[in-house]
């Protein structure tokens, strides 16, 4: 009896499962616009599936499906667009993370500037907030105090950065 050899898949690199990943990460933004997650989901298996058994390289696979958002267009039903949810996320993420970093230069600033002055106790606002710092021979420290503003101020520029990364004005664009 012959054996017979079946056309297996290639397996794949780990460079070259890297790249499919990233090409479906970047698919997966871009079709958040045109699908419904559940649609999203079965495209993007299905075409991780196909990836997987093209017997071609990973790289000349990639290149004839072209770039993600022009792909994510092809599979468009309609030509309206959905708010990118993750998308917003993201944003709002790096906009507290940049708020965050501000605020600790802003506080570490203060207690550079009286610790060269021991000793001395400044205050001052940021974005609200009150911030102290101090020095005397003995210590430095800081610290802030406020009402709500220390809540409000990352939960305004969280809310805004996600509605603004996320295009949510596209929900009242749709039919």
């Amino acid at each position: 009896m012959k054996n017979l050899v079946s056309a297996a898949s290639p397996r794949r690199s780990l460079r070259d499962r890297i790249q499919t990943d990233m090409y479906l990460t970047r698919l997966d933004w871009h079709l958040e616009a045109v699908l419904t997650g559940k649609e999203r989901r079965a495209t993007v298996k299905e075409l991780r599936q196909a990836l997987a058994g093209d017997p071609r390289d990973t790289p000349s696979s990639l290149r004839d499906l072209g770039s993600p958002k022009t792909l994510a267009r092809q599979y468009a039903v309609d030509d309206d667009r959905r708010p990118l949810w993750s998308i917003g996320i993201i944003t709002a993420g790096l906009a507290l993370l940049v708020y965050s970093a501000l605020f600790l230069a802003f506080t570490f600033g203060m207690v550079a500037a009286v610790d060269a002055n021991t000793p001395m106790e400044a205050h001052a606002t940021f974005f609200f907030v009150d911030v102290t710092a101090f020095s005397s021979p003995d210590s430095v420290g800081m610290g802030w105090t406020s009402s709500w503003a220390w809540l409000n101020v990352p939960a305004i520029i969280g809310v805004v950065a996600l509605l603004l990364g996320a295009r949510s004005w596209r929900i009242f664009n749709r039919r």
